[in-house]
Protein backbone atom coordinates (compact mmCIF):
# COMPACT_ATOMS: atom_id res chain seq x y z
CA UNK A 1 0.00 0.00 0.00
CA UNK A 2 1.38 3.40 -0.90
CA UNK A 3 1.11 6.29 1.51
CA UNK A 4 -0.13 9.45 -0.24
CA UNK A 5 1.15 12.71 1.16
CA UNK A 6 -1.08 15.79 1.20
CA UNK A 7 0.12 19.30 0.41
CA UNK A 8 0.85 19.95 4.09
CA UNK A 9 3.12 16.91 4.38
CA UNK A 10 0.68 14.74 6.33
CA UNK A 11 0.93 11.10 5.40
CA UNK A 12 -2.38 9.45 4.44
CA UNK A 13 -3.47 6.20 6.09
CA UNK A 14 -5.18 4.49 3.20
CA UNK A 15 -6.50 5.29 -0.23
CA UNK A 16 -10.05 4.16 0.49
CA UNK A 17 -10.93 7.67 1.71
CA UNK A 18 -9.90 9.81 -1.26
CA UNK A 19 -13.06 11.89 -0.83
CA UNK A 20 -11.74 13.44 2.36
CA UNK A 21 -11.16 17.20 2.16
CA UNK A 22 -7.61 18.38 1.43
CA UNK A 23 -5.50 18.30 4.58
CA UNK A 24 -8.03 16.02 6.29
CA UNK A 25 -7.64 12.32 6.63
CA UNK A 26 -9.70 9.76 8.37
CA UNK A 27 -8.71 8.31 11.69
CA UNK A 28 -7.55 4.70 11.55
CA UNK A 29 -10.32 2.21 12.32
CA UNK A 30 -8.50 1.10 15.49
CA UNK A 31 -8.46 4.69 16.78
CA UNK A 32 -12.19 4.93 16.18
CA UNK A 33 -12.84 1.56 17.85
CA UNK A 34 -10.80 2.53 20.92
CA UNK A 35 -12.52 5.93 21.10
CA UNK A 36 -16.06 4.53 20.92
CA UNK A 37 -15.27 1.67 23.32
CA UNK A 38 -14.00 4.27 25.79
CA UNK A 39 -17.15 6.35 25.26
CA UNK A 40 -19.42 3.36 25.92
CA UNK A 41 -17.48 2.43 29.06
CA UNK A 42 -17.62 6.02 30.34
CA UNK A 43 -21.39 5.98 29.82
CA UNK A 44 -21.62 2.65 31.69
CA UNK A 45 -19.54 4.17 34.50
CA UNK A 46 -21.79 7.21 34.78
CA UNK A 47 -25.02 5.22 34.80
CA UNK A 48 -23.79 2.52 37.17
CA UNK A 49 -22.19 5.07 39.51
CA UNK A 50 -25.28 7.22 39.83
CA UNK A 51 -27.67 4.27 40.12
CA UNK A 52 -25.61 2.41 42.73
CA UNK A 53 -25.46 5.52 44.90
CA UNK A 54 -29.22 6.10 44.53
CA UNK A 55 -30.03 2.51 45.45
CA UNK A 56 -27.76 2.59 48.48
CA UNK A 57 -27.62 -1.16 49.11
CA UNK A 58 -28.95 -4.52 48.10
CA UNK A 59 -28.10 -7.07 45.42
CA UNK A 60 -28.74 -4.72 42.46
CA UNK A 61 -26.58 -1.98 44.00
CA UNK A 62 -23.84 -4.56 44.63
CA UNK A 63 -24.00 -5.71 41.00
CA UNK A 64 -23.86 -2.11 39.77
CA UNK A 65 -20.92 -1.45 42.08
CA UNK A 66 -19.06 -4.43 40.63
CA UNK A 67 -19.95 -3.26 37.10
CA UNK A 68 -18.64 0.19 37.99
CA UNK A 69 -15.31 -1.15 39.28
CA UNK A 70 -14.91 -3.53 36.34
CA UNK A 71 -15.66 -0.75 33.83
CA UNK A 72 -13.23 1.56 35.62
CA UNK A 73 -10.44 -1.01 35.42
CA UNK A 74 -11.23 -1.55 31.73
CA UNK A 75 -11.16 2.21 31.06
CA UNK A 76 -7.80 2.57 32.76
CA UNK A 77 -6.29 -0.23 30.64
CA UNK A 78 -7.98 1.04 27.47
CA UNK A 79 -6.81 4.62 27.93
CA UNK A 80 -3.23 3.49 28.49
CA UNK A 81 -3.50 1.39 25.30
CA UNK A 82 -4.91 4.40 23.43
CA UNK A 83 -2.03 6.59 24.55
CA UNK A 84 0.50 3.93 23.55
CA UNK A 85 -1.18 3.51 20.17
CA UNK A 86 -1.14 7.25 19.54
CA UNK A 87 2.55 7.43 20.42
CA UNK A 88 3.31 4.59 17.97
CA UNK A 89 1.33 6.32 15.21
CA UNK A 90 3.07 9.62 15.89
CA UNK A 91 6.50 7.97 15.85
CA UNK A 92 5.66 6.38 12.49
CA UNK A 93 4.37 9.70 11.09
CA UNK A 94 0.86 8.33 10.67
CA UNK A 95 -0.95 10.61 13.08
CA UNK A 96 -2.44 13.80 11.67
CA UNK A 97 -0.67 16.86 13.00
CA UNK A 98 -2.94 18.64 15.42
CA UNK A 99 -5.25 15.65 15.91
CA UNK A 100 -6.24 15.50 19.55
CA UNK A 101 -3.99 18.42 20.45
CA UNK A 102 -6.74 20.57 21.98
CA UNK A 103 -6.27 21.08 25.75
CA UNK A 104 -9.67 19.44 26.37
CA UNK A 105 -8.24 16.16 25.02
CA UNK A 106 -5.24 16.31 27.35
CA UNK A 107 -7.46 17.02 30.36
CA UNK A 108 -9.86 14.22 29.34
CA UNK A 109 -6.98 11.75 29.10
CA UNK A 110 -5.67 12.88 32.49
CA UNK A 111 -9.16 12.48 33.97
CA UNK A 112 -9.65 9.07 32.37
CA UNK A 113 -6.53 7.96 34.24
CA UNK A 114 -6.93 9.87 37.51
CA UNK A 115 -10.62 9.14 38.17
CA UNK A 116 -10.24 5.34 37.97
CA UNK A 117 -7.07 5.52 40.07
CA UNK A 118 -8.93 7.45 42.79
CA UNK A 119 -11.74 4.89 42.71
CA UNK A 120 -9.21 2.05 42.85
CA UNK A 121 -7.48 3.65 45.84
CA UNK A 122 -10.89 4.06 47.50
CA UNK A 123 -11.90 0.42 47.00
CA UNK A 124 -8.44 -0.64 48.16
CA UNK A 125 -8.91 1.31 51.40
CA UNK A 126 -12.49 0.06 51.76
CA UNK A 127 -11.47 -3.53 51.07
CA UNK A 128 -13.88 -4.23 48.20
CA UNK A 129 -11.60 -4.91 45.22
CA UNK A 130 -13.63 -7.71 43.58
CA UNK A 131 -14.53 -7.48 39.89
CA UNK A 132 -16.64 -9.61 37.57
CA UNK A 133 -15.37 -13.04 36.44
CA UNK A 134 -13.82 -13.68 39.84
CA UNK A 135 -11.08 -11.11 39.25
CA UNK A 136 -9.80 -8.78 41.93
CA UNK A 137 -7.87 -5.55 41.74
CA UNK A 138 -4.52 -5.53 43.53
CA UNK A 139 -4.41 -3.11 46.46
CA UNK A 140 -2.84 0.26 45.67
CA UNK A 141 -3.75 1.82 49.02
CA UNK A 142 -3.56 0.31 52.51
CA UNK A 143 -6.83 -1.38 53.44
CA UNK A 144 -8.53 0.27 56.39
CA UNK A 145 -6.34 3.39 56.27
CA UNK A 146 -9.47 5.48 56.88
CA UNK A 147 -9.38 7.62 53.73
CA UNK A 148 -11.97 5.77 51.61
CA UNK A 149 -14.65 8.46 52.03
CA UNK A 150 -12.28 11.24 50.92
CA UNK A 151 -10.98 9.19 48.00
CA UNK A 152 -14.53 8.36 46.86
CA UNK A 153 -15.55 12.02 47.17
CA UNK A 154 -12.57 13.15 45.06
CA UNK A 155 -13.41 10.34 42.60
CA UNK A 156 -17.02 11.55 42.28
CA UNK A 157 -16.21 15.26 42.02
CA UNK A 158 -13.61 14.66 39.30
CA UNK A 159 -15.94 12.27 37.48
CA UNK A 160 -18.67 14.92 37.27
CA UNK A 161 -16.11 17.54 36.21
CA UNK A 162 -15.06 15.14 33.46
CA UNK A 163 -18.70 14.83 32.42
CA UNK A 164 -18.63 18.57 31.75
CA UNK A 165 -15.50 18.12 29.65
CA UNK A 166 -17.19 15.30 27.73
CA UNK A 167 -19.98 17.74 26.84
CA UNK A 168 -17.36 20.24 25.63
CA UNK A 169 -15.64 17.45 23.66
CA UNK A 170 -18.91 16.48 21.97
CA UNK A 171 -19.58 20.14 21.15
CA UNK A 172 -16.13 20.48 19.58
CA UNK A 173 -16.67 17.30 17.55
CA UNK A 174 -20.04 18.53 16.31
CA UNK A 175 -18.55 21.90 15.40
CA UNK A 176 -15.74 20.18 13.49
CA UNK A 177 -18.26 17.95 11.70
CA UNK A 178 -20.40 20.96 10.70
CA UNK A 179 -17.36 22.92 9.49
CA UNK A 180 -16.34 19.97 7.29
CA UNK A 181 -19.77 20.11 5.68
CA UNK A 182 -21.04 16.88 7.20
CA UNK A 183 -18.15 14.76 5.93
CA UNK A 184 -17.03 12.08 8.36
CA UNK A 185 -13.44 11.32 9.14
Amino acid sequence: MTMPVSSDGVVGLDHAHRGAPTGQRPLPWLSKALHWTTAILVLAMLVSGVLMKQLGGGPLADTLYTLHKTSGAAILVLVLLRLGYRLVLQARGRWQRGAGRHPVHAVLYAGLILVPLLGWAGVSDFGARGLFLGLSLPAIWPEGAGHADGLFLAHAVLAFAMLGLVVVHIGMALNDYIQRGGQRS
